[in-house]
This record gives structure tokens, C-alpha cells and sequence, in this order.
């Protein structure tokens, strides 16, 4: 059995998703959001410093791993 849009519903969801994409460019454009406060807050440097520490991090669990896989193999002798 084929399923059919109901008309009514996909005319109202239409119309509420273009109030809400109207309504919140009109807000994007009068209000001007000022996103300094949150930017101003850290520099560069902190984000890639946070950033390779990450990968130090993940570096590190995946050497753990690939030892401890050879120290299997070398424990069984394959």
C-alpha cells in the first residue's frame, strides 16, 4: 500500500520552516550577535596546544596498544 502525503500537514510544516528561516534571518541581521567576549577569551596558541595535546594523548594509548599486541605475539610465539 503506497503512503501519500497528507496535503494539509506538509503545507503547514512548510510554511511554519519558512517563518522560522525568515524570522531568524531578520534576527541575524538587525541584532548583529557580537561574538568577542567568547573569542576574546583564548588565543590561537591555546587551541593548538590543546590540540596536539589531544594527539599526544591518542599517540600514546595506540603505542600502548601495538606493544602490548607484540608482546602477545612474542609471549605465544607467533
Amino acid at each position: 500500500m503506497k503512503k501519500q502525503f497528507n496535503t494539509k500537514t506538509a503545507i503547514a510544516a512548510a510554511v511554519t520552516t519558512a517563518l522560522v528561516l525568515a524570522s531568524g534571518t531578520a534576527a541575524a541581521e538587525g541584532a548583529g550577535i557580537d561574538l568577542t567576549p567568547i573569542t576574546g577569551a583564548f588565543k590561537a596558541s591555546d587551541v593548538v596546544t590543546a590540540v596536539l595535546a589531544v594527539a599526544g594523548v591518542l599517540a600514546a594509548i595506540y603505542a600502548t596498544m601495538t606493544a602490548a599486541k607484540m608482546a602477545l605475539r612474542w609471549i605465544r610465539g607467533g
